[in-house]
């Protein structure tokens, strides 16, 4: 990782320094962890109002926080976690000990959590501190985040465009600075869709690398074992490699974690990259195409070899995702869907179930098959190019509520998400890397790995931000 930056190279507001620099510099005891805290609640304060990206919030037990992680760098000769007194915030469908996993839905405020989610415990075990939890959709099913218990959340590069889904409160803390790094999930493009639109970079590991296990949920269908992922959402890559290191441990609980190392000798090695400028079904607006180029000419100047590729179906990987996942949201969600009697988000949910197939045995259990021979022609594509490089959405950012308009517009939309959905669907890591801007809004592209390579992943994302950096929202 890139090393620690001196004090006098570093902005004087410290809500803008990376988690990287915050962490070495609270060790050092160049600063404090209670000055790093007060100076996030002063940003939290200015912004937070407007943006309302952190709806869940306690002052006090932060503080206090902050002052323990002070005592114990004076009185511990133990080394002390990674993200030893730097602030984090928490989605809010992740559990967090005495409080509600509500996931933006007003009857859940009664499934307060008896202990924290293993990635939760994870964290808090590296030294963080917990800063807020962060807004959602309800059910965490929708790419624009609002809910009827805390309302919408705005993106801050503007009113009129989403701020995400389902991790857009996550995606508007860090992009806003309220927070050097948050936590995140991401069953379909959660966490690249809220960090392509927002201007940060966003890591879906491959499923399994992060522990998931949720005391509060009641049971986990297929969707949430095979498509499912906890990643960090950040304002620079390192920042990225460090909350994985830090959530990506200590998961035996969770049958679904998978103990597998992080790091490989080429990790480092400028690779073969696939690039897929080409979408079945879909014209790419000539942004994202240029979004795209500045990106493969960026990898090319740091020694990587990017070539275009034809990649598998992304619609067939759709299709299957929502043969899965419907089906089970059917048996399992509807219902309370249908009795939480919110007009917006029922519209959006059915109106995506309406374009899946039957709910039928045959189909899903098909759906299961099929998906295991797609698979494997997407890693005869590793094999040749370990990384690709492809567009994180098919459309620039929408305007909010661009999908409560029916069947037709929601089938327009899934197409256009086909890069986020079918790297959720083949259980692949994924990660998005701002890249320019349109009129002044964010763009990004995404790079895709072969499974439980997150680390050639983030070390071609550094290539990118050291040949195109992109400009954020508070500068």
């Amino acid at each position: 990782m890139t090393s620690v930056r001196p004090v006098a190279s570093l902005p004087p507001e410290l809500w803008k320094w990376d988690a990287t620099d915050l962490a070495a510099h609270i060790k050092r005891r160049t600063i404090s962890s209670l000055e790093v805290m007060v100076a996030f609640h002063t940003r939290i304060d200015e912004v937070n109002p407007r943006l309302n990206a952190i709806v869940q919030a306690d002052r006090d037990a932060e503080i206090s926080a902050a002052l323990r992680a002070d005592a114990e760098l004076t009185s511990s000769v133990a080394p002390v976690g990674p993200l030893h007194g730097v602030p984090i915030t928490i989605k809010l469908n992740a559990d967090v000990e005495g409080q509600a996993t509500t996931n933006g839905v007003p009857a859940y405020k009664v499934r307060v959590a008896e202990h924290d989610s293993l990635v939760v415990a994870n964290l808090r075990r590296a030294g963080a501190i917990i800063a807020g939890r962060t807004n959602v959709p309800p059910f965490s099913h929708r790419w624009f985040t609002e809910n009827p218990i805390h309302g919408r959340t705005l993106n801050p590069w503007s009113d009129d465009i989403t701020s995400g889904g389902s991790s857009g409160g996550a995606a508007v803390a860090v992009a806003s600075g309220m927070g050097a790094v948050a936590h995140g999930t991401d069953i379909a493009g959660s966490i690249r869709y809220p960090a392509y639109v927002n201007g940060v970079l966003g890591l879906r590991p491959t499923p399994g690398r992060v522990p998931a296990l949720n005391g509060t949920v009641p049971a986990r269908f297929a969707g949430l074992q095979l498509f499912s992922a906890q990643g960090p959402l950040a304002r620079t890559s390192r920042d990225l490699e460090l909350t994985l290191r830090a959530m990506a441990v200590d998961g035996q609980a969770d049958p679904i974690w998978i103990n597998t190392p992080l790091d490989y000798p080429d990790d480092n090695a400028a690779c073969p990259v696939g690039l897929i400028d080409e979408i079945e079904g879909v014209a790419l607006p000539s942004k994202i195409r240029s979004a795209l180029d500045i990106a493969a000419r960026a990898l090319e100047a740091a020694g990587y070899k990017v070539d275009p590729v034809k990649v598998p179906s992304m619609r067939d990987a759709l299709e299957l995702w929502l043969s899965i996942v419907i089906t089970e949201n059917r048996l399992g969600m509807m219902a309370d869907v249908d009795a939480m009697d919110d007009h917006v988000s029922s519209t959006s949910i059915h109106a995506m179930a309406s374009c899946a197939p039957n709910p039928d045995l045959r189909t899903y259990v098909t759906a299961l098959a099929k998906r295991d021979a797609l698979r494997r022609k997407w890693q005869a594509l590793f094999v040749r190019h370990p990384l690709l490089l492809m567009p994180t959405s098919c459309r620039l950012p929408m305007k909010w509520d661009d999908d409560l308009g029916g069947e037709e517009v929601i089938r327009k939309l899934l197409d256009d998400q086909s890069p986020l959905i079918s790297v959720a669907a083949l259980s692949l890591g994924g990660l998005n890397v701002p890249v320019g801007q349109d009129d002044g809004l964010p763009l990004g592209v995404q790079i895709v790995g072969a499974p439980f390579r997150e680390i050639l992943m983030l070390r071609a994302a550094a290539a990118i931000e050291q040949s195109a950096p992109t400009r954020r929202v508070y500068d």
